[in-house]
């Protein structure tokens, strides 16, 4: 049974915000992050493969947290959205998200309004902490 305490359901949630690989071992719950050198030119390849030799030599023993889908991710915009009290930033933020590149242009907006800005960080991240628990939960068998 996996146990992971806040800090490490918080830090694997940041992990997956930002698209690494998050694996978590099944009896001990050692997390293993690592951010995939294909996806980022920043990333360390030898980190990334010690990582990955790892969870190859007993891939059962772990837990694949998936990075959240991008349609998940766009109804947790939508829904901070829905909570906005400021109207020209819930004007802003419905027609970032119902143009392309939604990502980019909801945070573009957001950025000009810094208080909205932090509460939208802050939600976010509760979001994808549940998405954590809930991956978790899953796995158990």
């Amino acid at each position: 049974m996996i146990s992971l305490n806040d800090h490490d359901i918080n830090e694997a949630a940041t992990a997956i915000r930002r698209g690494m690989e998050v694996y978590v071992h099944r009896e001990h719950g050692r997390m293993l992050i690592a951010d995939d050198p294909e996806r980022n030119v920043r990333a360390d390849p030898e980190v990334f493969e010690a990582i990955m030799q790892d969870v190859s030599t007993d891939p059962d023993a772990y837990v694949h947290i998936e990075r959240m889908p991008a349609a998940d991710a766009i109804k947790i915009m939508s829904a901070f959205t829905d909570r906005v009290r400021n109207q020209e930033l819930w004007q802003a933020l419905t027609y970032a998200l119902k143009r392309p590149n939604p990502f980019m242009n909801f945070k573009t907006e957001l950025r000009r309004f810094p208080k909205n800005y932090e509460r939208w960080r802050q939600f976010r991240q509760e979001r994808y902490t549940e998405y954590v628990q809930q991956c978790l939960a899953e796995s158990k068998d």
